[in-house]
């Protein structure tokens, strides 16, 4: 369902709320009047000599009571709105988060993390500010303006309210010439942000590389590039504010000049008294803040405007991959079975160009495959169908003989433990990292997990040990180390199919087999697909197939694609020369070190 307003919306389920809270500030309101007519009655009286100290006691008690009873029904009413204001903060960030969680993998391939903390941070904080000031003010200003133009008119003039309320509509006039240009240029200034925000990010998490290269200079010249844009576009901004502003100002002083001049000559001519002149003056003043504010409500309203617009857009991205209706709900569990039926698929980015062409596969219940092949031959798109991040074509992809569209994702994903390529982990700590599941898990089984990925021995030589706090994406640890992890997280939850996509790669060869060895009793009875480079990591499966530009072009056993002098045969061979090769050079180490050590042991 496309959502429509987040203001109106949220006006909408606080609605008893809003009505309280417009009580209070109309109360508020209609106490600042009282002012005028005490002001006007004790002029009246001061100018005819005929008010006495009592008179005088009882209006300053008058006043007292008045200024007490605005300032409590104001403060309280602010206190009321404000805290609403901030509960449509919190509520449109909550859902703003739960919304992103929904949406499939690759919107996020095409946003950058900038736009999506200014999204956030800035966008939010500008419709929270809309709900505080702008609805306060906006209500405050009709009252008053309304009310007061009544009384000016009823109880002192109104010839003298029309002359002085003439110069008043250009406001509306004003706000509607500048309405496309704040509304722009705060859209402008709101993007300047985002790419001010993206560089930071992006400097932050490579700042190991910028330093290997010494491109310290180069990206200082980037960010002051986008730091000057930003501060030039807040800059137009606050100019144009600025101008609209004083005009605002300047309209409404000219009004004032007009009630003192037209005023004066009315008192002079006794047609007004002069109490009622202060009186006039007294409500044209109090309207004076209101209607200066009305113009940095328009401001603010415009700024909302953007913001609104730019969250609107996310909340109304629907997400791709979701529950189909021929979701069975009643399903608990998988078994493991998988078996791919010609399958075709591309990026909806890219539909010209599939990533998989025409691929058909069987792997039964607790069986490995294994997928070798050069970089984009397809080899991860097809397990990221396997668990959905993208939607495969229907009746391609079958788990236990079922569609994979029938299975809840929440079941599918759960019975699925994957070890991705980027190894991502999250800064906390490195129990919380290898337990990152909906169940809780005991010491006892984190531990294993680890012990079973080979990663135990450095754990414990932390300080910390499993309560070790890792930076931003796990940097503390090592490449190998931060692997091994990512594998004790994906076999902690003991799934029906472990998928390992190129896991091993930051591992040497002796970690790799005690690895694969601590492997054998968790892949036991567990489909289990491996993707690698190395022949050494994939040899032993039961099945492994080997894919170029989307298709699989070979497929057998170690020993038959041995035999076939294929692909696989001839990476094979080559990764043979390529270990041979540094075993010789180890060795033609080792003979000059010997020979450096027995020299020396000469002299």
């Amino acid at each position: 369902m496309e959502r429509t307003s987040i203001f109106w919306n949220h006006i909408k389920n606080y609605r008893w709320s809003y009505v309280i809270g417009f009580a209070l500030l109309s109360i508020s309101s209609l106490l600042q009047l009282l002012i005028p007519v005490l002001l006007g009655q004790f002029t009246d009286r001061l100018q005819i000599s005929s008010l006495t100290y009592g008179e005088t006691i009882q209006f300053a008690i008058w006043m007292t009571a008045v200024g007490l009873g605005i300032a409590i029904f104001r403060s309280t009413s602010r206190i009321y709105l404000f805290r609403l204001a901030r509960v449509l903060e919190t509520r449109v960030r909550g859902d703003l988060f739960k919304h992103w969680e929904k949406l499939s993998a690759q919107y996020f391939n095409n946003q950058r993390i900038g736009d999506l903390m200014s999204h956030a941070i800035s966008d939010v904080q500008v419709i929270r500010e809309v709900s505080m000031q702008g609805y306060f003010n906006i209500l405050e200003a009709i009252l008053l303006i309304t009310v007061s133009v009544i009384a000016m008119v009823t109880s002192v003039n109104p010839w003298l309210t029309l002359v002085t309320m003439l110069p008043l509509p250009l406001l509306s006039i004003l706000a509607y010439r500048f309405n496309d240009r704040i509304q722009k240029q705060s859209a402008n200034m709101q993007s300047a942000i985002s790419d001010l925000t993206s560089r930071v990010q992006e400097f932050t998490a490579g700042i190991r590389v910028v330093k290997a290269f010494v491109q310290e200079k180069e990206e200082s010249k980037l960010f002051t590039k986008d730091n000057e844009h930003a501060v030039d576009m807040n800059r137009k901004f606050v100019r144009t504010n600025s101008l609209f502003s004083s005009l605002s100002t300047g309209i409404v002083g000219f009004s004032f000049l007009v009630s003192v001049v037209m005023g004066g000559v009315m008192v002079l001519n006794h047609v007004i008294t002069l109490g009622q002149f202060v009186a006039f003056n007294t409500y044209l003043s109090l309207l004076m803040g209101p209607i200066e504010n009305l113009g940095k409500v328009v401001n603010l309203m415009q700024r909302g405007k953007a913001s609104e617009k730019r969250i609107m857009e996310i909340f109304n991205t629907q997400p791709q991959v979701i529950d189909d209706l021929v979701a069975d709900q009643t399903i608990e569990r998988i078994g493991g079975e998988i078996e791919v039926r010609n399958l075709t698929f591309a990026y909806p980015e890219e539909e010209d160009r599939p990533m998989l062409k025409n691929v058909s596969l069987k792997v039964p219940k607790g069986t490995s495959l294994a997928i070798v092949g050069r970089v984009g031959s397809g080899k991860s798109t097809l397990v990221h169908l396997l668990v959905r991040l993208h939607n495969p074509p229907e009746g391609t992809v079958f788990i236990d003989g079922r569609d994979i569209h029938e299975i809840p994702l929440n079941i599918l994903r759960g019975q699925i433990g994957i070890v991705p390529q980027d190894q991502f982990l999250f800064s906390s700590t490195i129990r919380d990292n290898i337990g990152f599941d909906p169940h809780p898990y005991t010491d006892e089984q984190v531990v294993e997990a680890s012990k079973v990925a080979q990663v135990y021995e450095n754990i414990v030589e932390f300080p910390d040990q499993f309560d070790t706090t890792l930076g931003e994406r796990g940097i503390s640890l090592s490449g190998g180390q931060r692997q091994r992890v990512s594998i004790a997280r994906a076999i902690i939850k003991k799934p029906s199919i472990l998928i390992f996509d190129d896991s091993l790669s930051a591992v040497d060869t002796i970690t790799e087999d005690l690895i694969l060895e601590g492997l054998k009793s968790v892949m036991n009875k567990r489909t289990t697909i491996i993707i690698g480079h190395r022949i050494s990591s994939v040899q032993g499966a039961d099945q492994i197939i080997v894919m170029e530009a989307g298709q699989i072009v070979e497929r057998g056993t170690h020993e038959k694609l041995l035999q076939r002098n294929g692909i696989y045969a001839d990476l094979y061979h080559k990764q043979q020369l390529d270990q041979e090769a540094e075993r010789q050079d180890g060795q033609d180490d080792d003979s000059i070190q010997a020979t450096l050590s027995q020299e020396g042991a000469g002299v």
